[in-house]
């Protein structure tokens, strides 16, 4: 059932634990097995829940009988006046519905909600479209909010986490790379805005690429020893302002891993290159990058030793 719906079972059980969206046959050895009427009302939840209801709203709907029409308007929104919060709703203008409803979701400060709906996008879209065109918009959108009123950090830390959550489900239900030359995925030394590298950890994982992230002010230091310790194929480093990117360090990289690939993405690297490294102006060529040079040291390491494969 959880994937027809595209949810995670653990989605799938919530539902029926907290809100009594459970399979109402049984099979003669005792199994629950869920009816047609079943199946269409775990549709219509996911429905709601994709349009921006909280779990516990959308349940509600379902159980007393309202179902989503054809036309998504015609589905009852409460976004702006839910128990979790709400007063306004993230201006998201020419925004697909998906973006329009994690927005929502995250102004009434429904992280299950917002963290669904980024699974639920995740596995029908994929990681890089998912980034583009329905999480950087809302992030986006959650930065002006606050640099325009001062307010709403709140709904940035919430979204965050949400995010952080939907991502490390999705990656945990791919099928489990091989582990031989991992990318290493960092934040500069003074950068705390880190989650570009789980987009590009979920775009590389799609591939089969092995990763291994360490997070935001990663030292320089720190990153050299874990290249070294994995035999990491390569970097890459994410910097979202000068301030927080080190192209002395990079160079320092680069000099003492001469054959590893450096990928740097974000606006704090302003060069086309620094050292021996590759700046990057989108995910899908960070990815592409990235991939090809992890593809390109395992076939050598194949080649240099015919034993591995």
């Amino acid at each position: 059932m959880a994937a027809q719906l595209g949810v995670s079972p653990s989605t799938v059980r919530m539902w029926g634990r907290r809100y009594g969206l459970v399979a109402s046959a049984r099979s003669e050895g005792g199994h629950r097995r869920y009816t047609s009427a079943d199946v269409e009302r775990l549709h219509h939840m996911h429905a709601a829940v994709i349009s921006g209801e909280t779990p516990a709203a959308a349940a509600a709907l379902v159980l007393a009988g309202k179902q989503r029409h054809d036309d998504a308007t015609d589905w009852p929104v409460t976004a702006g006046t839910s128990r979790y919060g709400g007063g306004f709703v993230l201006a998201l203008p020419g925004a697909g519905r998906t973006a329009q409803g994690i927005g929502r979701a995250a102004s009434r400060l429904d992280e299950i909600g917002a963290r669904e709906m980024t699974l639920q996008a995740l596995h029908e879209l994929k990681t890089t479209r998912t980034w583009n065109q329905v999480l950087r918009p809302v992030l986006v959108a959650t930065g002006v909010h606050w640099q325009h009123t001062g307010t709403g950090i709140e709904i940035e830390h919430l979204l965050t986490q949400a995010i952080t959550a939907a991502f490390a489900t999705y990656v945990s239900q791919l099928p489990e790379p091989a582990q031989d030359r991992p990318v290493v995925l960092a934040g500069g030394p003074r950068e705390d805005h880190v989650l570009t590298l789980l987009a590009v950890r979920g775009a590389l994982a799609e591939r089969g690429v092995p990763v291994r992230t360490l997070g935001a002010r990663t030292p320089t230091q720190a990153l050299t020893s874990t290249a070294t310790r994995i035999r990491a194929a390569a970097v890459f480093i994410w910097a979202t302002k000068p301030a927080n990117a080190s192209e002395q360090e990079i160079r320092e990289l680069s000099e003492n891993h001469r054959g590893l690939t450096v990928v740097l993405g974000g606006a704090g690297w302003r060069q086309s290159s620094i050292g021996s490294g590759t700046v990057c102006t989108s995910l899908e060529q960070a990815a592409d990058l990235l991939d090809q040079s992890w593809r390109r040291k395992v076939r050598k390491g194949l080649s240099e030793n015919p034993s591995l494969s």
